[in-house]
């Protein structure tokens, strides 16, 4: 171990030892422990819809008229989140010369118990309850301050009996008007900020630190327990006398909010300050004076009730068609809807850009600020790209976006550039995005659709503003329009679709099969000689091996083991190739590997030299067959003596032929089969795009014949004679314990040769995985497709019932993962394809 590793590790331990420490050291301050109030009731834990036994310590602080005969009602002030009674030391003290004042700790805050199963304002509500039955008051007044707007609420939703009038004082209501305006929004917002303040608490060595700080767990948990949702119904409910008071300026909780409550509350008075969230602070005596007024109103029965509400006020409170104007988001509110914006940036930009369009354009968001949130996402995600170019995997530049190799840009580039150059792209792109998606919300939805309760309008808004954004900036060149052409060719014709969308129907007749054959894993006995039959991670070197009775057939090969040097490796394939007496090209692949991943052909000592020194992989190198190349299907009952073709496949490797004028970019574009595959060839080729190809000079766009990196597949089946069938067959019947799979074949002295049977080079041969690779022919039906797969699913099993009935026995599901698992683990390794040399 070096010093630097143990240097980390002391580090390490130390960092864990102070973790463990940390709760013995907290659990000495544990505020639950004592009790610093001057005075407590104690009342039952609330647990959802239920109280448990367990006992939770209320503190409060009571003012009150010296003479018992003074006191004109009881009002109890419930403070937000986060806050404690002394909130109220100004606010208390001036109400308690006429009221019986109240002021509690809610339970897990201040001085009360700071353990709980539930910190809704709900379970709150429940709290207030029992402190006012401790306390024997009957009726009381209610004033909830901020998120105690929430409390009071469902206190009057619970016992409406007992609540004399609510006086909501810079207080919550409506989830609409909260953050994001959207309940899972905001839910994922408050599970986030808990999850932080968790890893704080609890996986950072604070020794209690933050405990009980103002942003604690309790706090967090409040937002995250709570559900705003129902505050609506409750305020279209609510009978009694109420006061709304709300600062114009309320960062936190917006006046708009104050104007809808006071809407849907047809009797409320709504008192507005020149201020903010914090005008209880600075504005006591002012607040006591309108509090006062109106409580003794309420108590002696002149203030207004729902029932007495003139027609108009009751007119303006009814339902309105579907849901109100959200208010645009100011301060933390804006602040948060930001992260949001950002943070879905950094997974999708053009998601995040077309949410931060359709928020702009329903007047809850400023440009400015989505594009500031978009363009923060953007470019920490392009910044981390440039990293993993730069540092780690320098071979991917190829694969990433346009913007992002511009921004990566050669290898050398100064850091302080790349920092500077993705600024300045991001910023463009993030401004021209945000603002092209406000033009498309705009035009295709009005700039009232963000306000429809309607999820499946505001999904198909959110999607075609996406879609806009995507297809706009290609529309504008002859490119991207080519490029659009590819993407619209590779949705319509099923032989591009991706395995998730094309398999379903094979994998429901493979289960089918299972079912009727009472074997999860039959199919793996259909070749005993290969393991698991060839599912996944067989050695293609084991299969060439023991094709060596076919020799003259079969492509020379030799292993090189990954736990060989880059020297010895170079030297293992140079002594392979001088004594097989071969030249290059040759062809390298891992020996355990899928659909062409890793396979290249290597044209000179150099290249040869440089892939062995990166491959971590156990590596064939193997003589290079040229001649057009085939796939022959071929399976055979071992109740039979002769096999059988089940299909053959023509793999032609496209080409583009110059004109003398276009550069290969635009051939590959204009094609009409290679735009198809337009991004994998612009990809594979981006070296020389900008060449210009000599009139009638041919350009291979592939050399291997594998369907998803480029090739063409086509019906072969007129190739096939009686003898080039007999001579496959006798190949297949002397590997013995081979039955079912693909014969990758180069027709090395020509078609007609192979025809005859005489001259070809077996290249690969695959298992029970393989396909009858035909089906990709241009032009063939879905449902042809799929016939021909099944049927071949079918004789793999029917063959593996064969063969387990003979004494073989099939694979085992654990083998089978395991497999599976280590083959993914070696496919990681596998080197990208390199650009054609």
């Amino acid at each position: 171990m070096t010093a630097r590793s143990r240097s980390r590790l002391v580090v390490v331990a130390v960092y864990a030892g102070l973790v463990v420490a940390s709760p013995t050291v907290r659990s000495r301050h544990d505020s639950d422990a004592a009790i610093p109030s001057d005075r407590f009731v104690i009342a039952h834990a609330v647990d959802g819809e239920r109280l448990s036994s367990d006992p939770v310590r209320i503190a409060y602080r009571e003012y009150a008229p010296a003479s018992v005969n003074d006191v004109s009602g009881v009002i109890v002030l419930i403070h937000g989140s986060p806050g404690h009674k002394e909130d109220f030391d100004g606010l208390g003290p001036i109400l308690g010369e006429r009221l019986r004042v109240i002021a509690p700790d809610l339970p897990g805050f201040g001085a009360s118990s700071h353990t709980l199963p539930d910190y809704s304002f709900r379970a709150h509500a429940i709290y207030i309850h029992q402190l006012l039955d401790a306390l024997g008051i009957g009726r009381a007044h209610l004033l909830g301050y901020s998120m105690g707007g929430g409390v009071a609420l469902s206190f009057a939703a619970l016992w409406p009996e007992r609540l004399a009038s609510s006086t909501m004082l810079s207080a919550i209501g409506v989830q609409e008007m909260e953050l994001a305006g959207d309940y899972y929004v905001n839910h994922a917002v408050h599970a986030a900020q808990l999850l932080g303040l968790w890893i704080l608490t609890k996986a950072t060595p604070q020794m209690g630190l933050f405990d009980h700080s103002m942003l604690d767990i309790p706090y967090a948990r409040n937002f995250y327990d709570s559900d705003q949702r129902p505050l609506r119904g409750i305020l279209r409910r609510l009978e009694q006398p109420t006061l709304i008071i709300h600062g114009t300026h309320d960062d936190l909780v917006p006046y708009d909010a104050a104007l809808e409550h006071h809407r849907l509350v047809p009797q409320s008075e709504l008192v507005t300050l020149d201020g903010g969230h914090f005008e209880l602070f600075r504005q006591p005596q002012y607040l006591a004076a309108v509090i006062s007024s109106f409580i003794d109103r309420a108590e002696q029965g002149t203030a207004s009730l729902r029932a007495t509400s003139t027609p108009e006020r009751m007119l303006s409170a009814a339902p309105l068609f579907g849901t109100p104007r959200f208010p645009h988001v100011r301060g933390i509110a804006a602040s948060v809807l930001e992260v949001v914006i950002t943070t879905t940036s950094l997974a999708s930009g053009t998601v995040a850009a077309a949410a931060a369009g359709a928020l702009v354009a329903d007047d809850r968001l400023d440009l400015a600020a989505g594009i500031r949130a978009c363009f923060i996402g953007m470019f920490i995600a392009g910044m981390l790209a440039c990293v993993r170019v730069r540092r780690f995997q320098p071979g991917v530049l190829a694969g990433l976006p346009s913007r992002w190799r511009s921004v990566a840009g050669p290898m050398t580039r100064p850091a302080w550039r790349i920092v500077v150059t993705g600024a300045l792209v991001y910023a463009a792109w993030a401004g021209f995005t945000v603002s092209s998606a406000t033009a498309f919300a705009l035009l295709f939805a009005g700039i009232r659709a963000g306000r429809s309760n309607s999820y499946v309008r505001a999904t198909i808004l959110l999607t075609v503003t996406a879609a806009m954004l995507r297809v706009a900036p290609l529309a504008i060149t002859d490119r991207g329009r080519r490029l659009l052409l590819s993407r619209w060719r590779r949705v319509t014709r099923w032989e591009f679709w991706p395995p998730w969308v094309f398999y379903p129907p094979v994998v429901c007749y493979i289960l089918y099969l299972m079912v009727k054959h009472r074997s999860v894993t039959l199919f793996t006995a259909a070749n005993p000689a290969i393991v698991a039959g060839g599912v996944v991670g067989e050695s293609k070197y084991a299969i060439l091996q023991a094709l060596a009775g076919s020799a003259p057939f079969v492509a020379r090969a030799r292993l090189i083991g990954a736990a060989l040097t880059p020297k010895d490796k170079v030297a293992t394939a140079a002594a392979f190739m001088a004594d097989e007496g071969l030249a290059f090209p040759v062809v390298l692949k891992p020996n355990q590997g899928q659909r062409g991943s890793g396979v290249v052909v290597v044209r000179s000592e150099e290249r040869l030299r440089r892939w062995l020194s990166q491959s971590t992989v156990d590596t064939i190198i193997q003589e290079y067959a040229g001649g057009p190349e085939f796939g022959v299907f071929y399976y055979r009952h071992p109740s039979e003596a002769r096999g059988h073709i089940l299909s053959v496949t023509e793999k032609t490797f496209p080409t583009v032929i110059g004109d003398g004028r276009q550069t290969l970019e635009a051939l590959i574009l204009h094609d009409d089969r290679a735009v198809c595959s337009a991004r994998f060839y612009l990809d594979r080729h981006e070296h020389q795009l900008t060449r210009v190809p000599a009139d009638a000079e041919s350009v291979p766009l592939v050399e291997l014949g594998t369907h998803c990196r480029g090739s063409m597949f086509l019906d072969g089946a007129g190739v096939m004679t009686a003898d080039l069938e007999a001579q496959l067959d006798g190949i297949a019947r002397d590997f013995e314990g081979f039955y079912f799979g693909r014969f990758d074949i180069r027709a090395s002295a020509g078609v007609e040769a192979f025809r005859r049977g005489e001259a070809f080079k077996i290249i690969e041969l695959n298992g029970v995985t393989s396909e009858a690779t035909h089906i990709y022919h241009p032009g063939t039906p879905l449902g042809t497709a799929y016939r021909v797969l099944m049927e071949q699913w079918r004789i793999a099993f029917e063959i593996g019932e064969e063969n387990h009935a003979q004494g073989v026995a099939p694979a085992s599901m654990r083998k089978l993962v395991a497999l599976i698992r280590d083959y993914r683990q070696i496919a990681r390794a596998h080197l990208v394809e390199r650009p054609m040399t």
